[in-house]
């Protein structure tokens, strides 16, 4: 049986393909390589929230850098964009 298709897999696709110790990306290589009909979502660009690293809600992308082995360390609004890096385990995995 397939697996079904999320609506992020396109960031985890991306970050296992082009990750490395660190992957930076803007705003607007969210809207023209990995969202191209729709763009990231506006509370995206609008609210931290969106980018916690929380796999517990899937409507927001952490599902999909999580499943990546990523996790947000920065997000800067204001310039658009977000850094990502390789999970560290005991960072925040452990906290179930």
């Amino acid at each position: 049986m397939a697996r079904r298709k999320k609506k992020y897999d396109v960031i985890t696709k991306y970050l296992k393909n082009n990750g490395g110790s660190q992957v930076t990306l803007t705003f607007t290589q969210f809207d023209e390589l990995l969202f191209p009909a729709n763009g990231l979502p506006k509370t995206a660009r609008t609210t931290l929230d969106w980018w916690t690293n929380d796999y517990k809600h899937p409507e927001k992308g952490a599902y999909a850098w999580i499943n990546a082995k990523y996790e947000v360390v920065h997000v800067n609004l204001e310039k658009e964009y977000a850094v990502f890096r390789p999970l560290v385990k005991s960072t925040w995995l452990e906290r179930n």
